[in-house]
């Protein structure tokens, strides 16, 4: 990695932080709102845009290529989705951004394209996961599915049509997510691959911990933008962006 690209994820980390020294201070809770909702924006694009330009720098018969296009689709449909959910307040006088909206169409995709790459990043570096690796990511699945039936719960009786079935996807869509990252992870020996990897694993992590606890906090009405979980989004996706950068570096290394 680059100068460049260590003090990108140093400032990238520490703009992060900022939404717990924000809130610690008590600022303004209208700043901590647009700033929460920028700096998500900016972390899923610039995480997509580096998955972007790791995918070109590959030669175009390596299969790693689509994984990274992949992970880079993955992102920007999230930021896409979190653009749709900061104009609301823009539009309507700060209020906060209801659930469902329109922006979880985007939020949602993140994981179908995600666990696409996982499955092809397994497939193409011949991962193998160890029978207790894929005991591990049985066991992860009932857990995850577990947390996100409780926070989901509400969600899924509610009247109407809508709010029960985003709800449904999110209950069952990040555990699928959870159960994929431990399969790989299981599988992963040393190099610079497997390095980028954990990163990746990392960061699907804390993406995971960020929803659930954002779905929780809705339905018990205690969720506003620049809360603390904020956080998890945006440093899941600059240790994405980190294993995008390992993985440029070593390939443009070897042109």
């Amino acid at each position: 990695m680059s100068l460049f690209s260590v003090a990108l994820i140093f400032v990238w980390i520490i703009s992060g932080l900022l939404i717990l020294a924000f809130l610690a201070l008590d600022i303004d809770p209208v700043f901590r709102l647009y700033y929460s909702n920028i700096l998500q924006i900016v972390s899923a694009m610039l995480g997509a845009l580096f998955c972007y330009r790791t995918a070109l720098v590959l030669p175009n018969a390596n299969p790693m290529r689509t994984v990274w296009w992949l992970f880079g689709t993955a992102l920007f449909a999230w930021g896409a989705g979190a653009v749709m959910f900061s104009t609301y307040p823009l539009l309507n006088d700060g209020q906060e951004t209801p659930f469902p909206y329109y922006s979880d169409i985007g939020y949602l995709s993140l994981i179908p394209f995600a666990v696409s790459a996982l499955l092809l990043f397994k497939k193409n570096l011949g991962v193998v996961s160890p029978l207790w690796g894929k005991i591990l990511a049985v066991i992860f699945f009932i857990g995850g599915l577990y947390i996100s039936v409780m926070a989901n719960w509400n969600g899924l009786f509610s009247e109407g049509l809508v709010l029960p079935l985003v709800s449904a996807f999110y209950m069952l869509f990040d555990p699928i997510l959870l159960m994929t990252v431990m399969l790989v992870a299981s599988g992963l020996s040393g190099g610079v691959a497997s390095s980028s990897a954990w990163f990746i694993m990392i960061g699907l992590v804390l993406y995971f911990i960020g929803d659930q606890a954002y779905t929780y906090l809705v339905f018990t009405k205690q969720y506003a933008s620049g809360s603390p979980i904020d956080i998890f989004w945006v440093l899941g996706f600059a240790m994405i962006a980190v294993a995008a950068m390992l993985t440029h570096a070593l390939f443009k290394g070897n042109r």
